[in-house]
């Protein structure tokens, strides 16, 4: 099989691992700062269950207008508490896409001096949003950068 990851990112957290992941699985954390810019995840929606077969499901809605609603509904496939955490699933209302798309998703973490390496992948995106899903990422992880300061 292929590497199913079409987009890779980088970022150091200073704070612990333990810290990083609480954010990345706590559903009220979680809600702080995952979304991209004007199109946060509604609280209502979160469903993380950090076990491999655990639900890993979300709703993201436009601030602008809240019909706009993208949705991932999947399952965490890897779960290696403060150091590894993936899931697969189905993508759905993505603007310009018409029905479902699957996705994986990959973040690594490692401790060092109390700092958090984190690296994330994701993937495969439909033809023309790997770039759409790399600025997503690189607007998210600021705001979880900024929740972990706080």
């Amino acid at each position: 099989m292929s590497d199913p990851y079409d987009i890779e990112l980088s970022h150091t957290f200073s704070a612990p691992a333990a810290r990083v992941w609480a954010a990345l699985t706590a559903p009220d954390q979680f809600v702080r700062w995952y979304g991209p810019d004007g199109f946060p995840v509604d609280p209502a929606t979160v469903e993380i269950d950090a076990r491999v077969g655990g639900r890993h499901r979300f709703v993201m809605v436009g601030e602008d207008d809240p019909s706009m609603r993208t949705a991932f509904d999947g399952s965490f496939t890897d779960v290696v508490p403060n150091n590894r955490l993936a899931s697969s699933g189905t993508w759905h209302g993505i603007p310009g896409q018409d029905g479902g798309w699957a996705s994986n998703l990959a973040v690594e973490l490692s401790e060092e001096a109390g700092a958090t390496p984190l690296v994330v992948r994701e993937g495969p995106h439909p033809e023309g949003t790997a770039e759409l899903g790399r600025a997503s990422w690189e607007m998210m992880l600021p705001k979880l950068a900024a929740l972990l300061d706080s």
